[in-house]
């Protein structure tokens, strides 16, 4: 088969798990790319550093939680969205077992810097699919389901126990009736505000990526508090 990625031609694969590396890397072998496994971090390196000592690579695709075997402090979504956010920007994508369970909400709060998720096991086209997303993004060309617009967003519950504490909120742009999960840690970054002083009924206002298909996929920017709005005013 031909490769479906002009311009491709390396792709890095960070995975604390050898022979899962080793079988993502014949799947973009299979569409005559070069995969280069990463070698283990430092113990002590931050993802910046880590990054720093890859060498230079078309695209890169990390798996999720990397502590099973590695001793370190980031997490592949962490990486990838460091590596996707540098001025010499890398495209990066995740791919993890954890789509679509409650790990998933430690990826949610870097989502805004991910172009795609994607499950570990997915097919070759997914895979493809989601690396092309990236490098677009990375040249400016944003699909329409990562557009981001101001829209209210209601704080319906606080739940600030486990590692990725989120409040779960309705995004009026996106559904009046499917909750989505904000991350504690990004609302308290941008609004200066301890998530546990926000009682539900909490109108916020957020840039979202309305069109986004799943809950899972938005993202939040630019968080601010906002007056209570009225029914009246949701209705407009």
């Amino acid at each position: 088969m031909t490769s479906q990625l002009e311009g491709v031609r390396t792709v890095g694969i960070v995975d604390d798990v050898t022979a899962e590396a080793e079988a993502l890397g014949r799947l973009f072998e299979d569409f005559d790319m070069r995969a280069l496994i990463m070698p283990r971090p430092e113990p002590r390196a931050t993802a910046e550093e880590y990054l720093s000592t890859f060498p230079p690579m078309d695209v890169l695709v990390c798996d999720h939680l990397l502590r099973n075997s590695w001793t370190v402090a980031f997490t592949g979504a962490e990486l990838a969205a460091r590596a996707n956010s540098r001025p010499e920007k890398l495209p990066a994508i995740v791919m993890s077992t954890h789509v679509g369970t409650h790990e998933a909400s430690s990826i949610h709060q870097w989502r805004a810097d991910i172009p795609a998720v994607v499950p570990k096991g997915a097919e070759s086209e997914q895979v493809l699919g989601a690396v092309q997303y990236a490098i677009e993004e990375a040249a400016g060309k944003v699909s329409r389901e990562r557009r981001r617009f101001r829209t209210p967003v209601e704080v319906l519950a606080v739940h600030p126990e486990g590692e990725s504490p989120y409040a779960e909120v309705l995004v009026s742009g996106w559904s009046l009736t499917r909750p989505a999960r904000l991350p504690l840690s990004r609302l308290e970054q941008d609004t200066g505000t301890s998530a546990g002083s926000l009682p539900p009924g909490t109108w916020l206002r957020a840039e979202v990526n309305c069109y986004a298909r799943q809950a899972e996929d938005l993202c939040f920017t630019h968080i601010t508090l906002a007056p209570q709005l009225s029914e009246e005013i949701l209705a407009l």
